[in-house]
């Protein structure tokens, strides 16, 4: 499902999609690694601000109390008051580290510190008051403090190595999401890349196969490649233009060698299409006067120059009225075709007629344009004298429904041909309805 619907889509929408691919895969790990980044920066964090803290506030602690004890020892010898002063200053400076530690540990259980650190301090006073305390009394209490430092101090240790692993195994965790999800994109941007590409290898391969094919003739090939994309749009239009090269090489070997003129296939082609689109047009039956005289006196290639200027002066007349969708065609020998609008025929039977008129003398010897004719045999045998050749147009106006095929537009008109062929010189009619024409 998903192949068929990235193969609908445009070129331009398929790159997209790739890139898309690779870009949501590459922010996703982007993302993840800055989340993952925050919680190692705040781990961090707290560590820096609590437990080193911590750890360095035991380590004050544990300074603290060797100080209060070797004042404690000194005055208990000396009696001077100035070691009372020193463990007033330790005890107040013990005080304030063991808040900072209680605030630092959020919430961790210090009452056997501060417990054993009440009992020390109590006999510490009752010394100091000049009440007799053993020696090994105040030994114990201190030693009991100092434990329960090394307790606390134990305890941060232990929470500070969890945090490093912890911070030890996000970072791990996610450098391996980021690259894990890195390469995702890519592979899968990859894989979706090699899908196209092998899509558009093997359209392209067709579509060359397909034009070999058709430049050898074969217009009928099917190159088999969905639609969907701009290759597909493009294998359409190879066949479109395959089926319009297969009708252009019918009309090219239909077509007159001679005058370059479609032949009979093209001349039915148009006049079926516009009885089936039921459109009003005049078919021109045009046919040259004595041109078999002609050709046994001036040889074939002379009467070949005949037609051919001939074509070119019915195609320059149809032209110049400009109907966009006129025809010219050759039937063959000196018989030709025109398909007009019929509002145009007789601008088109009068200007053709003129034309050929001026341009025919130039064929003739001075000898047979001075006399206007020339001599030979009919084609029964007999001879005549043949006037200057000229050009006899039969057209035949056609309505919608008047007419069924083109076979009976040409019987039509090749009755028609007759009736204009019995006047002399070039001559045209246009039989607009039965009983109605113009000659």
């Amino acid at each position: 499902m998903l192949r068929s619907g990235i193969f609908r889509l445009s070129l331009v929408k398929k790159l997209i999609v790739s890139f898309a691919l690779i870009g949501v895969f590459l922010i996703t790990a982007l993302v993840y690694a800055i989340i993952g980044l925050g919680t190692m920066h705040r781990m961090v964090d707290d560590i820096a601000r609590n437990d080193l803290s911590a750890a360095t506030a035991t380590i004050t602690l544990r300074d603290a109390m060797l100080t209060l004890q070797r004042a404690a020892g000194r005055f208990q010898i000396l009696k001077q008051p100035e070691f009372r002063e020193i463990h007033r200053r330790q005890a107040e400076t013990f005080q304030k580290t063991l808040t900072r530690l209680q605030q630092q540990s959020g919430g961790a259980d210090l009452s056997s510190l501060i417990s054993a650190f009440n009992v020390y301090s109590t006999l510490v006073e009752r010394m100091f008051s000049g009440d007799v305390v053993s020696d090994l009394v105040m030994k114990r209490a201190a030693e009991r403090v100092e434990k329960a430092i090394e307790v606390v101090r134990g305890e941060h240790k232990i929470s500070l190595d969890n945090k490093l692993v912890a911070a030890s195994e996000r970072e791990e965790r996610t450098a391996t999401w980021a690259i894990a999800l890195a390469l995702s994109g890519v592979t899968l941007a990859l894989l979706v890349a090699t899908i196209l590409v092998y899509s558009f290898s093997s359209s392209i391969g067709k579509l060359q196969k397909a034009t070999h094919r058709i430049a050898a003739g074969d217009f009928d090939h099917d190159p088999h490649i969905p639609d969907g994309d701009e290759i597909g749009a493009l294998s359409q239009d190879f066949m479109r233009m395959a089926v319009r090269l297969k009708e252009l090489e019918q009309l090219s070997l239909d077509a007159s060698p001679l005058t370059r003129l479609p032949g009979n296939i093209a001349i039915e082609r148009s006049i079926n299409r516009r009885l089936r689109e039921k459109v009003s047009f005049a078919m021109c039956y045009l046919d040259l006067d004595n041109f078999k005289s002609y050709n046994d006196r001036y040889g074939y290639i002379k009467a070949s120059e005949i037609l051919k200027k001939t074509g070119e002066v019915i195609y320059e007349s149809v032209k110049r009225l400009n109907d966009p969708d006129a025809f010219v065609g050759h039937i063959g020998g000196d018989d030709f075709v025109v398909i007009i609008d019929a509002k145009l025929a007789k601008a088109a039977c009068q200007d053709i007629i003129a034309r050929f008129d001026a341009m025919i003398p130039s064929y003739y010897s001075e000898e047979d344009r001075a006399s206007g004719a020339i001599k030979g045999v009919d084609r029964y045998g007999v001879p005549r004298v043949f006037p200057l050749l000229s050009i006899s147009i039969a057209a035949l106006t056609c309505q919608p429904g008047n007419y069924a095929t083109a076979a009976e537009i040409a019987t039509a008109a090749a009755s028609v041909k007759d009736r204009v062929k019995e006047a002399s010189g070039s001559n045209y009619i246009i039989v607009r309805e039965a009983g109605v024409s113009d000659i």
